[in-house]
Parts: structure tokens; C-alpha cells; sequence
């Protein structure tokens, strides 16, 4: 195995590894929290929801206060067991349904009639519920359970514990339907109750397996019907307010008994033991206790959300993750709510949403620890691109890339490095291809300072000694001293379009400046790039061909037209001589505005405007009207009922014209017809105004009509002589002036038929105008 295939498996093989024990570190955090939950933490939550679960409490439940007023008006506790023999008989007259009576009477009191007073009425009764309590009997030894002495108790229909259950933070939150006494099981006076007076067939949750339920306060110890303990003794109370209900008499009045804190209760101590007692028999008979879920149930609910999120771990971006993230803890909030309000089942979810942030937290520590890895050697990267030594770093990522390939943050590590590698390629390349330009170049930023430039424009500006790193373009070309021109330190303008300058130079040489502003993504400028242009020869040449033209505009017409003078006013010449003459100097004549006309439809810049081709088709036949009038052939147009526009130069296009009907008259025997058509039809680069002027001549073979456009071409015709036959010019010029508007022009001819010369060009005003984009060229 090779060392870049060992170190991949390496890459690779750490990274499933990191994330694995990570996986499993978590899972075993997660189950241990999970079986031994920090309920403190827990509670929190649950005291919020159960403060939130408002329901309608028990109708039938009343409570009777021994409250401050019936101290007042029946004397200091503990009152005589008689009182409270008169209570029982006084609420089972009025029809109670069952009595629970949340006081104990474990001591025998000093009159034992008052006891068996009481004894009597609660056996008379029979739907009284006495309580009673675990007393610690010492070290080593199970509880021992107090009840009421069996002279009071022996007549009571149940007995059971009112035992209270504490959490680790004091709060009651909870009760046992039974509570151990050593290997037995004691039942707790609520359980008692409720299995004694529940309808048949009704769900009895102390039947469960579950050793404590979650109490469902209905509200405030408040939210039940209370009544003084005086107030119903003294007769005040009507008995339909007691009739089927089940009494519960105890103490409520301040210092007299014990209070418990409760999530419903804000304060330490506000709901007494008899309303404790109250709230758990209501929610036994709603069955609505709240059953705490198992340590598996909470195992399988904390790994699976654990293991939701360590999938995407590995196969979504970190903004994903963090999305995820919060997501499971919602879900987890918002599971626990949802089975805590409508399945009366307790899972927590505080541990398990702590838990899925700290996984992530450590997830991310390692993910920024791997992308600080992978900058690094970036960084270093571009250090070396810097420096001019990419490539043993640009292997380096390569190889770095294999390792981690796999990972999202890696790839996009990996990305930005791609990027460098590719800003590397093209400044290599843009710097090769700046500096192999023969013309001399430079670069400069938005303010016009010269930041790059090179050789050729190196050597240009040596002579003058100039700094060209960081100097401005409008001092460095004033450098040159062009003749004629000062360049201002503002220039150049940020404006889309530059034209081009000629500078001429003292010693000869001429130089075309072009310039370009360069913008970035948003249209901020960027920077020039200023081009000179050595057009020295160029520039010889146009002088050169400036002189050839006026050589044959001047120069060899004025000869020509002195011989044609001197023959009209020599006498004695023999006319077939001076007709032969004449002919040469005709066709010099000819030759020379031949040339020029052809010259200057090349190179001569023309004023495009829209001119209508029908006006021009007819100028061009009032033209040559004269010749064709000589030989009495016809000239018929056809199309010129609507205008048919084209950007062009009216007098070049009319020249053309006036050639192409020329050769027409020309070759076109006497008493023929020429037809001008005028025409529109569409082409793939939009629609085209087409002239086509066809005769009834000699006509071309298809080897004449794929050269009749060359300079210099001619074409002997029976007939024609000498003079008459050209001198190949008029086509070649066709040609140039209609490639300058933008359009073209065809031959179609067969021998003995005629001929037709079609020019085409683009149509003005129905789409896009593309004879427009030409005019900076004409």
C-alpha cells in the first residue's frame, strides 16, 4: 500500500472513529442520566406543566375546615372526642356519602365516654375513613403504623395510611397507593377510599405496577368547596350541600397542622394535609394520575433523539445541524408536553435536550478543530501562491482531500481551497497573457495608478526614466510627449465607451491608445487596462495609399484628360487613330475612378442614417435613364408601393446601384427589359430589404458568377468591344459598400438567360437593428 492510500484510510478511518465514540460516549451518558435522572432539573419542567393543566375540579368532593373560627367559637385544639362524635352524626344526617375524617385519635382521651361517643356515631355511620401513620420506631427497626385507638376505630369503614411523600427538593408531587411495613404492604388511605366508593367498571390506577403516581392538582387548594367546621355543627349549613358528596374533615387553620409545598403553591407552606388528601382521591377518580415512566422508557426516548442527531452529524452541513439541533429539542419539549396533557404520563425531556446540545457543542469543537486544520494548510497554500510555490502545497491538499472526503464541512473546506487553486490558474494564466502581448500594457486600479504592466510597455517607457509601479496613467503617457495632445490628471473618465487615439511621437513612431474600465460583480469599478498600439507602419502605409490615391485622382487623370482635349482639337488625326486613342484613355480614365471608388468604400468612413431603398432604386434608374433611353431598353421596378428602410450611406448605396444597372444597360441587348425588385423576407439574424435586379443578357456560367465580384475581373461578351467591356471594378466596389452596411450580395445567372444581381441588407425599424452595431466600424 502507498503512503498517500495508508494515510487516506488513516483520514478517513479517524474521522468514523471520532464520530463513533462520540456516538458511543453519548449513549452511555444518556442511558445513566436516564435511569437516575437529576430530578431537580426534572421537576422544574414538570411544575411548570402542572401549574398549566387546569381542569374542573371534583363536584362531589367537601371539605370541612377546622379553621380559625370554629377555634373561636369551640375552644382550643384538641377539642373533646364528643364534638367531633356530633360532627359525624351531624353530616351523616344530612345524607354524606362517605366521610373521611383526616384526624388522629391514637391517644385514649381522659373521659372514656367521650371515645365511645365517638366510636358510636362513626360505627353508626358507617362510611367514615379513619387515617393513619408510619412512626419511626428506631434504628434497625421497619416503621411502625399509628391509628386511632380501637374503641374509636373498630366501627370505621377503612383505615389507611396518610403517608406524604417528599421530593428531593421538599415539594409533594407524588403518592404511594402502598407504602411497605417491613414484608408487608400498607395501602394508603386514598387507595382505601377509592376502591371502596368507585362505581363498578371504572379504571383503578392503584391497580398498576407503578410503586408512585404523579398527583394531577386541579388547581389551588382553594378550588374545592369549603365550609367551617362551626358553621356545619351549628346547623348553618344545608344538608344538600353535604347530601352525596365525600366529606373531608381536618385542620386548616394556620399552626395547627401540617402544610405541604406542592407545584401548585408558590409559597413553602399552603396546602394542608385534608386538601393533600382531597387532591389525590380527585385524581384517582378522574383518572388522571400521572403515570412516571419507566427507566427503559426513558433510555429508548433519550437515545432515540440522540441518535437522530448523530445521523446528521455525518451527512448534513453544520447550519443544518444547528437547525436539527434545535429541532430534536423542540420535539423533545414539545413529546414530553403532549404525553404529560393528553396521556397523563411523565417523561422528561430536561436531561435528554441538555444532553443533544452538549453532543453538538463537542461535535462542533471537533468540527472546528478539522476546518482550522484544513484553513491551515489552505493559508499555507496561498502562502505559497504568494510566494510563487503552489505546487507542493496544491499536492498537499490533494492528498488532504482524499482523507476527508466524505466529510460536509471538509468538502467545503476542500471548495475554497478548489477556488484558490482555480484564482492561481487564472492570475498565472491572465499574467502569462499580459505580459506575451507585443503591445506595450498596463494595468491600473480605479484611480488610475499603475499596478502591472508589461515588457513591451517596460521598453516603451524606458527612455523617459518613468516609474510605472503606482504612477498615473495620464503623467506616464505625457511621458511620451504626443504631439498635439496633454493628457489631464483626471483622465481617464469612467465612462462606457473610449475611443481610440492616435498619439504620433517627435521621432515618427505612432501609437493607438485604447482604453477599457473594468467593473466588478456589483458595477464597482475596478481598474483600466490601457493598450498602446504601435501603428507606425500601419500609419506609413495609409500615407503611402493616400498618396497612391491622389497620384490616381490627380496625377493620372489630368494626363488622360489633356489627351482626350487635344484629340477633339487636333485636326489631321486620323479617326480611326483618335478613336483608338481616345478608347485608352477612356478606359485609363475609368481605370483610375474604378480604383478610387473602390478604395474608398474599403476604408472611407460613411454616415449611416435610414434612408429608404425604393427612393434609392429610383434615383439610381433616373441615373442611368440616358443610356438605357439610347438603347431603348426598359427599366421596370417592382415592390416600391410602401418605404423599405435600411441604415445606410444614401450616396454609397445609390453608387451601388447605379454600378449594378450600369453592367445591366450595359450587356443587355437593345429593346430588353430590366426588373428592379424591392422586396422584404426574414433570415435568422432578422428581417432583410432586398433589391434584385435581373436582365435579359448574355448572362454567366457558374464559374463567371462565383468571381464576377473580384477586382479586375472582366468578361469578354460578343459585341463588345475594347471599351465597353470594364475594367472589372464596379462588382469588386458592389461588394465592398454592401459587406460595409452589413449585408451581402449574390449572382444567380445561367449563359443566354441574363443575369440577376440580388443585394441584401439589414432591415431597419421592425427588430433589432443590426446595421447600427457596424457604425463605429464604417
Amino acid at each position: 500500500m502507498t503512503q498517500t492510500g495508508a494515510r487516506t484510510q488513516r483520514g478517513g478511518g479517524g474521522r468514523l472513529l471520532s464520530w463513533l465514540l462520540l456516538a458511543i460516549v453519548s449513549s452511555l451518558v444518556f442511558a445513566v442520566f436516564a435511569v437516575s435522572p437529576p430530578k431537580r432539573v426534572d421537576d422544574v419542567l414538570y411544575d411548570v406543566l402542572a401549574r398549566s393543566n387546569g381542569r374542573v375540579p371534583d363536584a362531589s368532593i367537601l371539605i370541612v375546615d377546622i379553621d380559625d373560627r370554629s377555634l373561636a367559637e369551640l375552644g382550643a385544639w384538641p377539642w373533646s372526642r364528643d364534638v367531633h362524635g356530633a360532627m359525624v352524626d351531624r353530616l351523616n344526617a344530612a345524607g354524606a356519602k362517605t366521610i373521611v375524617y383526616d384526624v388522629l385519635f391514637s391517644q385514649p382521651s381522659p373521659d372514656p365516654a367521650h371515645d365511645r361517643a365517638l366510636g358510636e356515631a362513626i360505627a353508626r355511620s358507617g362510611k367514615v375513613y379513619l387515617p393513619q401513620f408510619l412512626q419511626d420506631a428506631g434504628a434497625n427497626a421497619p416503621p411502625r403504623v399509628v391509628g386511632s385507638t380501637q374503641e374509636i376505630a373498630h366501627g370505621a369503614a377503612g383505615v389507611g395510611l396518610a403517608h406524604v411523600r417528599f421530593d428531593d427538593d421538599g415539594v409533594v408531587r407524588r403518592m404511594a397507593p402502598f407504602e411497605a411495613n417491613g414484608p408487608a404492604l400498607s395501602p394508603d388511605l386514598m387507595t382505601v377510599v377509592h376502591r371502596a366508593t368507585r362505581a363498578p367498571g371504572d379504571r383503578d390506577p392503584t391497580r398498576s405496577l407503578d410503586q408512585t403516581l404523579l398527583i394531577p392538582f386541579a388547581g389551588p387548594p382553594s378550588i374545592y368547596r369549603h365550609v367551617s367546621f362551626a358553621s356545619v355543627l351549628e346547623g348553618e349549613v344545608p344538608p344538600s350541600l353535604i347530601a352525596g358528596r365525600t366529606v373531608f374533615v381536618g385542620l386548616t387553620a394556620p399552626g395547627l397542622g401540617p402544610a405541604f409545598p406542592t407545584p401548585v403553591t408558590p409559597d413553602a407552606a399552603s396546602m394542608t394535609g385534608v386538601q393533600l388528601q382531597a387532591s389525590i382521591l380527585d385524581g384517582l377518580r378522574s383518572g388522571l394520575m400521572v403515570k412516571p415512566a419507566g427507566p427503559w422508557g426513558r433510555v429508548a426516548f433519550s437515545l432515540t433523539l440522540l441518535w437522530l442527531l448523530m445521523v446528521g452529524f455525518l451527512v448534513l452541513p453544520p447550519r443544518a445541524n444547528l437547525v436539527l439541533t434545535i429541532g430534536l429539542c423542540l420535539l423533545g419539549l414539545a413529546y414530553s408536553a403532549a404525553m404529560f396533557w393528553l396521556g397523563h404520563f411523565w417523561l422528561s425531556p430536561i436531561t435528554t435536550v441538555i444532553g443533544l446540545k452538549l453532543a453538538a457543542l463537542v461535535w462542533g469543537w471537533m468540527q472546528l478543530g478539522r476546518v482550522n486544520d484544513l484553513l491551515g494548510r489552505e493559508l499555507a497554500r496561498v502562502r505559497g501562491i504568494v510566494r510563487g510555490r503552489s505546487a507542493p502545497a496544491r499536492e498537499t491538499a490533494k492528498e488532504f482531500a482524499k482523507e476527508f472526503e466524505s466529510d460536509v464541512v471538509a468538502r467545503q473546506a476542500l471548495d475554497l481551497g478548489e477556488a484558490i487553486t482555480r484564482i492561481d490558474d487564472l492570475r498565472r494564466f491572465s499574467a502569462d497573457a499580459l505580459f506575451s502581448l507585443p503591445d506595450a500594457t498596463l494595468v491600473a486600479d480605479a484611480r488610475g495608478r499603475v499596478i502591472a504592466a508589461n515588457a513591451a510597455a517596460q521598453t516603451l517607457f524606458r527612455p523617459s526614466q518613468a516609474v510605472l509601479h503606482g504612477a498615473s496613467l495620464a503623467d506616464l503617457i505625457n511621458t511620451l510627449e504626443p504631439l498635439g495632445r496633454r493628457f489631464e490628471l483626471d483622465w481617464p473618465q469612467e465612462t462606457e465607451r473610449h475611443e481610440p487615439i492616435d498619439l504620433h511621437l517627435p521621432d515618427g513612431r505612432a501609437y493607438q491608445l485604447q482604453t477599457v474600465f473594468r467593473t466588478n460583480e456589483v458595477g464597482v469599478g475596478a481598474g483600466w487596462i490601457v493598450r498602446l498600439a504601435d501603428i507606425s507602419i500601419l500609419t506609413a502605409a495609409m500615407r503611402q495609399r493616400e498618396q497612391a490615391l491622389q497620384l490616381l485622382t490627380h496625377d493620372m487623370r489630368s494626363p488622360q484628360t489633356s489627351i482626350l482635349a487635344l484629340l477633339a482639337t487636333t485636326p489631321g488625326v486620323p479617326p480611326e487613330l483618335s478613336e483608338r486613342m481616345s478608347a485608352y484613355a477612356k478606359r485609363t480614365l475609368a481605370l483610375a475612378d474604378g480604383f478610387v471608388q473602390l478604395a474608398r468604400a474599403e476604408v472611407t468612413p460613411v454616415s449611416l442614417e435610414p434612408v429608404d431603398l425604393s427612393d434609392v432604386a429610383i434615383e439610381a434608374i433616373d441615373e442611368v435613364w440616358p443610356q438605357s433611353a439610347q438603347r431603348k431598353i426598359k427599366i421596370q421596378q417592382v415592390g416600391d408601393d410602401m418605404p423599405l428602410m435600411v441604415m445606410g450611406d444614401r450616396g454609397v448605396l445609390a453608387r451601388t446601384l447605379v454600378n449594378l444597372l450600369g453592367n445591366a444597360v450595359k450587356y443587355s441587348p437593345e429593346g430588353s427589359t430590366i426588373t428592379v425588385t424591392l422586396s422584404e423576407e426574414p433570415s435568422p439574424n432578422g428581417p432583410t430589404a432586398n433589391v434584385a435586379i435581373a436582365d435579359q443578357g448574355p448572362g454567366f456560367s457558374r464559374e463567371e458568377a462565383a468571381t464576377a465580384f473580384r477586382p479586375f475581373e472582366r468578361f469578354e461578351r460578343p459585341g463588345h468591344d475594347f471599351a465597353t467591356n470594364g475594367v472589372g471594378l464596379g462588382l469588386a466596389f458592389v461588394h465592398a459598400a454592401v459587406a460595409r452596411h452589413g449585408g451581402e450580395v449574390s449572382c444567380r445567372s445561367e449563359p443566354g438567360v441574363g443575369a440577376e444581381f440580388t443585394v441584401r441588407l439589414p432591415r431597419y425599424g421592425l427588430s433589432v437593428e443590426p446595421a447600427s452595431a457596424l457604425s463605429g466600424r464604417l
